[in-house]
């Protein structure tokens, strides 16, 4: 049964896609790609919630040009560790990632643009400083981390004041860098709320670079 619903969602992935123009300036995969990131991810994530370690933690799995991206609360360096390891393990896989949220099984908010990583870098620490943040810890060229920034009390916040931060990972392949945006807030927040300024930032790296970045 599960190979059947397996082979059905592989064939849906194929057949969405299929319309869709994959041109040489897009950094979107390619229908291909797609059918086996989805393989990919869906292989890892049945590998996740075999192993007694990972399993409670409900971690989230993408892929992208055979590179994984696992995402979630995790307690310790260990449990980082074990699931880079089992991803990498997984057939198909180049290589794999880890990103920190803030929540279990909290999504996160990838984009992928066609350009140098040293141009994206530097888009990145633009967007982020014109989004008003202040960098506060930074890895030249692969992640920043801003200080974190007091929100006025308004609707959005339950009329309360709190404190966000963005952390920026970035990830080159060959022609295409991932950036991974996270956001932070003290009061935990909504996820809604904290994708929405993920993807805001995100876009600010878009105009900042003056092209069109298709996001996954």
């Amino acid at each position: 049964m599960r190979r059947l619903l397996g082979t059905a969602v592989l064939a849906l992935a194929a057949f969405t896609v299929a319309g869709c123009a994959v041109t040489s300036g897009s950094t979107r995969e390619s229908v291909g790609e797609t059918i086996h990131s989805i393989s990919v991810s869906n292989t890892v994530q049945i590998r996740f919630q075999g192993d007694r370690v990972l399993a409670p933690l409900g971690l989230r799995v993408e892929t992208y040009r055979r590179e994984v991206f696992v995402s979630g609360l995790a307690q310790n360096d260990a449990q980082r560790a074990r699931a880079i390891a089992i991803a990498r393990d997984t057939p198909g896989v180049l290589t794999a990632y880890f990103v920190d949220t803030d929540l279990p099984g909290r999504p996160v908010s990838p984009a992928h643009y066609r350009a140098s990583a040293e141009q994206v870098w530097s888009a990145a620490v633009a967007a982020v400083r014109a989004a008003g943040y202040l960098i506060e810890e930074r890895q030249e060229g692969r992640s920043l981390v801003t200080s974190w920034r007091r929100l006025s009390p308004s609707w959005r916040t339950l009329w309360m004041g709190s404190q966000e931060r963005v952390r920026l990972s970035l990830f080159p392949h060959r022609d295409v860098v991932t950036v991974i945006a996270v956001v932070d807030r003290l009061d935990g927040g909504s996820v809604s709320w904290q994708i929405e300024r993920e993807q805001a930032v995100l876009e600010g790296i878009r105009k900042t670079l003056g092209q069109a970045a298709p996001r996954s």
